[in-house]
């Protein structure tokens, strides 16, 4: 990792007066393992218990209980859990009023053992306290005052998670469209895109987070040519560093099931049999596959002291269901089956961090639909070896994982159910030994 002069380090420590009583768990926790977990066997160490906000993402957008009880409002009522949950999953409890907003939700998830939150974006109801997140670029452009508050609002969420003892691990937000390489359009990265993402990496360096991502593969997974993901290793370079040497913060990207299909990096071939069924074709010209993968090419031409990535687990397995066939350069259809654990243990420290999703497998054929449905950290339908991929993949206790669950939130039915879930996924991912 980087070792340049730290203005994340420097930034995170000043102005930060309604922390001051509180001591942060420091940025250097997130780049090597913990002792905790050698001591104890935990596969996910309690100072890297992390979740994505995304999976709670219902609750900053709502009307907390102290705004409700500052307008004269009634709260959001919802079930969090009874004495005997998450052990019991159907023990709701009573009904309660749900808690709203960053602070309130901040509290929740430091009571449930989370220790690291990484956000989907910074934005909550306005009445909350902390109010609305400020545009930083009104219009596309960056100007002081935008900055100004832009920043202003950081130092509020520092100050939240310090009260709780939470650490920002990452975001998933702003990407630059441009960037300094001759695969940008004119070659340089504008005076807009700069200017935003100095002002991001100000913001995540408040923040005090080692990491600033995006929720999307690096380039377009659609498009499994080997030029456009050679193109992506440029941009992602470039893009590190401004924001490593800079601001000692690692940007990275994240992966869904596509981005595990196989690079096309060979010649054209005639290819005469289904992909997935083996069933015979009218011959059909397609561009031949190594066997290699989108994301290891990336991997492959990126500088590893720079560039690291997020894994989401779950979406690996998807991929491991569904790109199981390739055709080789001969144009002969080949069984060539994804091995998450494989492919992260052959270069573990390029994944720095994991969405820690899990799933329970379906009935579909094998390169049918997704092979899996979401379900909470733990859960006894679970269907992912997730001892057996901590165990396997090396660097215990280096990595960073977060809980992510997309259908997490219940919506007006049950406005409690993401809550709960994270109850139940952070009892889990604790309770995870080996």
């Amino acid at each position: 990792m980087s070792k340049n002069i730290s203005r994340r380090r420097f930034i995170a420590g000043a102005g930060l007066t309604a922390a001051a009583a509180f001591t942060p768990l420091g940025p250097a926790s997130v780049f090597a393992p913990t002792a905790a977990s050698a001591a104890n066997g935990r596969l996910i160490p309690d100072g890297k218990l992390g979740t994505i906000a995304y999976s709670q993402r219902d609750v900053p957008t709502r009307l907390g209980i102290a705004a409700s009880a500052a307008l004269g409002v009634a709260p959001t009522m919802g079930y969090l859990g009874g004495p005997n949950f998450p052990h019991d999953p159907t023990d709701l409890g009573p009904l309660v009023p749900l808690p709203g907003g960053w602070l309130e939700l901040f509290e929740f998830l430091a009571k449930a053992g989370f220790k690291q939150i990484e956000f989907a974006g910074y934005g909550q109801n306005a009445n909350n306290p902390g109010g609305a997140a400020p545009n930083p670029a009104p219009g596309g452009t960056t100007t002081a005052a935008s900055r100004a508050a832009y920043l202003a609002y950081a130092r509020t969420l520092r100050g939240y998670l310090d009260s709780f003892g939470l650490e920002a691990i990452g975001n998933h937000g702003f990407v630059p469209n441009t960037w300094n390489g001759p695969g940008s359009a004119g070659g340089a990265m504008t005076t807009e895109d700069y200017n935003r993402l100095q002002t991001e990496l100000e913001f995540a360096s408040i923040l005090g987070t080692p990491f600033m991502g995006t929720g999307n593969d690096p380039t377009s997974a659609n498009n499994r040519n080997i030029e456009p993901w050679t193109v992506a290793g440029e941009k992602w370079s470039a893009l590190n560093e401004i924001s490593v040497q800079q601001w000692d913060i690692h940007m990275y990207t994240h992966n869904h099931s596509p981005a595990y299909n196989f690079l096309q990096d060979g010649p054209l071939v005639t290819v005469t049999q289904d992909r997935i069924t083996g069933a015979p074709i009218a011959p059909t010209q397609v561009r031949g596959e190594s066997g290699k993968r989108l994301m290891q090419h990336y991997l492959d031409i990126t500088d590893p002291s720079l560039v690291v990535i997020e894994m989401d687990v779950y979406w690996a397995h998807v991929a491991q269901h569904q790109h199981r066939w390739r055709y080789d350069w001969n144009g002969n259809r080949v069984e060539d089956i994804f091995d998450p654990m494989a492919q992260v243990a052959k270069q573990t420290q390029r994944y720095a961090l994991f969405h820690a999703k899990d799933g329970d497998a379906t009935t579909q054929a094998d390169g049918v639909g997704d092979g899996y449905t979401m379900i909470p950290f733990g859960d006894a339908r679970s269907d992912i070896d997730y001892k057996k991929f901590y165990r396997g993949i090396g660097a215990k206790g280096y990595h960073n994982s977060n809980y992510e669950q997309d259908n997490a939130p219940g919506g007006n039915a049950d406005p409690g159910q993401s809550l709960r879930f994270s109850k139940i996924s952070a009892a889990g991912m604790a309770g995870l030994r080996g």
